[in-house]
């Protein structure tokens, strides 16, 4: 517990003084960029403070100049910050409105181009998938997850439609990704960290240009299936060393 409140402490402090700064920068000169950059300085040192290491496996898929949708499992909210670090690419997240309140953060997450969602009003909500669907369309990458939220359980619950409908209708592809450790290093309803690894494994992509809606279940189902064979099995190798190469065509 002293040690959480130790990361959380010097980890918000340090991100409201540089984020201030860097929020000036990238709305006088343009340059977003400066927002990732300053986030992945961010959660470097609340991993290093927090004593949680990070294994990539698969970084190899992740083609140069091509944007996806990254897929991957939720274990506990040590997952979207070990992401940012492993994924080569600003990714952005659809999160839940009460965010964009936060000082600072909640101004940087907009500037950022995160989508930000109502699920109580499905209006909004559909406003918010299609803004989600231009984004993608204009080579942005989105991080998601299809559980929908954290397991309690340590198991991977049941996958939601929305991220598949964004990648069909966007014809950007999916990117399965498998993560692990992270539910121990931070259990559901512990406000506790203990360090360990998380190992986060790239899938192959999967291409959805030309697939309909009629393909959703079965896309669904595929990239499921994946993602739990990288939770049980060691079919990634472990490639982190290995230059970001695109593939041949």
């Amino acid at each position: 517990m002293i040690r959480t409140l130790f990361v959380v402490v010097i980890v918000f402090g340090y991100a409201f003084r540089v984020g201030s700064a860097c929020v000036l920068v990238a709305l006088f000169q343009r340059r977003p960029d400066v927002l990732y950059d300053a986030g992945r300085l961010i959660i470097r040192l609340g991993m290093k403070l927090a004593g949680i290491q990070i294994e990539v496996r698969g970084k190899e898929h992740i083609q140069t100049g091509q944007n996806y949708i990254f897929l991957a499992n939720h274990q506990s909210y040590c997952d979207p910050p070990a992401l940012v670090l492993a994924i080569p690419l600003d990714v952005r997240l659809i999160l839940k409105k009460e965010l964009r309140r936060l000082p600072v953060i909640g101004f940087i997450l907009q500037r950022g181009g995160f989508v930000f969602i109502d699920r109580k009003d499905r209006k909004q909500a559909i406003e918010a998938m299609k803004q989600a669907v231009r984004q993608l369309i204009n080579k942005e990458s989105f991080l998601i997850y299809p559980e929908g939220t954290r397991t309690r359980t340590g198991k991977m619950g049941p996958f939601k439609k929305g991220p598949f409908t964004l990648a069909i209708e966007s014809e950007v592809p999916v990117m399965p990704i498998s993560v692990s450790g992270s539910y121990r290093v931070m259990p559901p309803h512990q406000f506790k960290i203990t360090p360990g690894r998380i190992t986060i494994c790239f899938h192959p992509p999967i291409s959805t240009m030309g697939m309909s809606l009629g393909d959703r279940d079965s896309l669904t189902d595929r990239v499921r299936k994946i993602i739990a064979s990288g939770l049980t099995e060691s079919e990634c190798d472990a490639q982190d060393s290995m230059p970001n190469m695109p593939k041949d065509t």
